[in-house]
């Protein structure tokens, strides 16, 4: 049996707090000097720096009915890889694409995030208006 890597489990409780909206958790899971490098061309595209504007934002996201799913999550002493189908449920949308995420990690905090989705079009409808 293959234990999963502690930085890769500590993604996945990321992932779930942010789901069952538990600040506490992300604060201890982020780094205070965390940066996400959101792409696309929608109002919450760019950089995020730090804990405080990180939690904003995804407070943000979850209002736009935002949803993630993990379909296979993997990592070492410094990164971690997620595949996952990300999408938003809302009045007049309904779309989703997948997404590879990229992070760095250090002591089991996460550092920074890259996301790579696979339809940016789709991708912009799920942080549109």
């Amino acid at each position: 049996m293959t234990t999963e890597h502690p930085n890769a489990l500590a993604y996945r409780n990321t992932a779930d707090a942010f789901r069952s909206a538990d600040v506490g958790a992300l604060a201890a899971l982020v780094a205070i000097d965390v940066v996400w490098h959101v792409p696309g061309t929608h109002s919450m595209a760019g950089e995020l720096r730090g804990r405080d504007q990180l939690i904003a934002w995804l407070s943000r996201v979850k209002a736009k009915g935002f949803w993630l799913t993990e379909h296979d999550v993997f990592g070492n002493d410094e990164h971690v890889c997620a595949l996952s189908t990300m999408g938003a449920r809302r009045s007049g949308v309904d779309v989703q694409t997948r997404v590879v995420s990229v992070f760095h990690y250090r002591d089991g905090q996460q550092l920074e995030r890259w996301f790579y989705p696979e339809d940016p079009a789709a991708w912009d409808q799920i942080f549109g208006e």
